[in-house]
């Protein structure tokens, strides 16, 4: 029992030690779409760290969106098959392995969606959305990036990137770009 937390011990440590390479927090603004809604803007925070020269991680907390038609009845107002666009919002976590290059980096890893709310855009005067709610709240997807870091003073990084983000067990993919304001620690 000795020998396992003087070996996790060290292993954290080490581990810790090494990971002080360079580590990185930011902002960023995106621009993303979904082959089912239109162009909507995002923002975020990140951390980042490169464990060696090629290698790293990076986690993100971002606030994304898409727009959804749905049609709707309603026998009562003589309105038959309205097309009403809702705003869903989501909270994405992504968790992403990063491979560094002086040509670009990219990143690949695991997303989360978390469905935070609704609200309803077309805003007609005889119809108002009361409820709206979707089951799953969780959604799990795999993004994929490509980007550049673009070096402004010694501590600070811009780095613009693209990405595709298809989501598992939905018919539908974020795709589109951002830019990233980093800072070193």
């Amino acid at each position: 029992m000795k020998l396992n937390t003087v070996i996790s011990i060290f292993l954290f440590t080490t581990i810790s030690l090494y990971s002080q390479k360079q580590q990185l927090v930011g902002l960023n603004i995106n621009g993303l779409m979904t082959n089912e809604s239109r162009f909507n803007i995002g923002f975020g925070v990140l951390y980042e760290n490169q464990l060696s020269k090629h290698h790293g991680f990076e986690l993100g907390l971002n606030y994304r969106s898409k727009i959804m038609g749905e049609y709707y009845t309603v026998a009562t107002l003589n309105i038959f098959n309205q097309l009403t666009e809702i705003k869903e919002g989501y909270l994405n976590l992504p968790i992403m392995y990063k491979f560094y290059s002086k040509i670009v980096n990219l990143s690949t890893g695991i997303s989360f969606d978390y469905f935070v709310g609704a609200k309803d855009i077309t805003n007609f005067e005889d119809i108002e959305l009361i409820s709206y709610d979707i089951n799953p709240k969780l959604y799990t997807g795999w993004i994929f990036k490509i980007s550049k870091n673009i070096n402004l003073t010694p501590k600070f990084i811009l780095e613009p990137e693209i990405q595709f983000n298809p989501v598992f067990n939905y018919n539908y993919s974020y795709y589109g770009g951002a830019i990233r304001l980093k800072y070193k620690l």
